[in-house]
């Protein structure tokens, strides 16, 4: 054998042997141990998906004069907080178009829902309605009887309202003039036919007429009973009709008001008046019971109490922005709350 072809021998011999050795090497172990700590740049856990965190509801109101819907949007607005919820409160003054721009307004701000109580002008509001649900808002209309546009509603029996305010001034008048003739005790109502709600309420409080001794002998209509507007009203019916004793009015504010011109009238004979309210403020539901108010003698409260009120709405809307979860119709209770000396 030549030393070319022995060399050649001893490199192939060699080249087997390196790849035997490579083949029969174990692999090196991987640590048992975990890292001591995770790293920094991990994004953080996605919200659940039911989360409310971040959304936005708009609550439109038809005045913010009203003391009854100011504790009921600002207590809806505390509950929401609690979730991260961001409450938008706006008020129309009683202004149909500025009603409408406001919900136009909650729409360009990409709500993710909208109480809207109240419409002042139902067929407008309807229509933007269907704007605001075209983007993907979900929307409850309180007080509406009917379905309609919305995804829920509220409402209650507005002319049973009236009609209960009536039923405790009829009985008032009989326990506070047992001998007096039939239609001889003089009364006033101070209401609103502008709106199909409160246009029921008021022919509710006119039910008084139907009382035996009662006389209904004014109607004085105010788009919006406020305390001012209430005072304003009351001195004008007594005014025309100076022997008044009873007068119905649609709201708490515009009660208290009369209350005030009651007090200014007859300030020594207040045992003889009495006023009644088509709702009620937290302050009037602890005082009324304990005739401490009086004139102001009774009213109706929606949903039972101010905070059943509240509750109701937060859950409903809870669920049309969160889980899904509501009732597409919701029906008031209605509650009296009576001065009983």
């Amino acid at each position: 054998m030549n030393r070319s072809m022995l060399i050649a021998l001893i490199l192939v011999v060699l080249a087997a042997m390196l790849l035997a050795a490579c083949g029969s090497s174990e692999p090196t172990a991987a640590p048992t141990s975990a890292p001591t700590s995770a790293p920094t740049d991990e994004p953080a856990e996605p919200a659940p998906a039911d989360s409310l965190e971040g959304k936005k509801v708009c609550y439109l109101i038809p005045t913010t004069a009203n003391p009854f819907l100011s504790g009921l949007t600002e207590g809806v607005q505390e509950m929401f907080a609690a979730d991260g919820v961001e409450v938008l409160i706006y008020g129309a003054e009683e202004d149909a178009q500025t009603q409408f721009n406001q919900i136009e307004n909650c729409i360009s701000q990409a709500v993710d829902g909208m109480i809207v109580m109240a419409a002042l002008e139902p067929e407008g509001v309807e229509s933007a309605v269907l704007e605001a649900k075209a983007a993907g808002i979900k929307v409850m209309g309180v007080p509406v009887d009917e379905q309609g546009p919305y995804d829920a509603i509220m409402h209650a029996d507005q002319f049973e309202i009236g009609r209960l305010e009536a039923e405790m001034a009829c009985e008032f008048i009989n326990a506070t003039f047992p001998d007096a003739a039939d239609g001889s005790v003089e009364v006033g109502v101070i209401g609103s036919k502008g709106t199909e709600q409160i246009k029921r309420r008021t022919e509710g409080m006119e039910t008084i007429a139907e009382c035996a001794k009662a006389n209904l002998v004014q109607y004085v209509d105010v788009p919006e009973v406020t305390m001012s507007g209430g005072l304003t009203a009351a001195e004008n019916i007594f005014t025309a009709h100076p022997d008044v004793k009873v007068i119905l009015v649609s709201s708490d504010g515009g009660a208290q008001g009369v209350a005030e011109a009651m007090r200014a009238h007859a300030p020594d004979n207040l045992d003889e008046y009495a006023v009644y309210a088509g709702d009620v403020s937290p302050e009037a539901q602890e005082g009324l019971p304990e005739c401490e108010l009086v004139p102001y003698r009774g009213a109706v409260s929606i949903g039972g109490t101010l905070e059943g009120l509240i509750e109701s709405t937060y859950d409903i809307m809870k669920g049309m922005i969160g889980d899904g979860d509501y009732p597409a119709e919701t029906l008031d209770p209605l509650t009296t709350w009576n001065c009983e000396p």
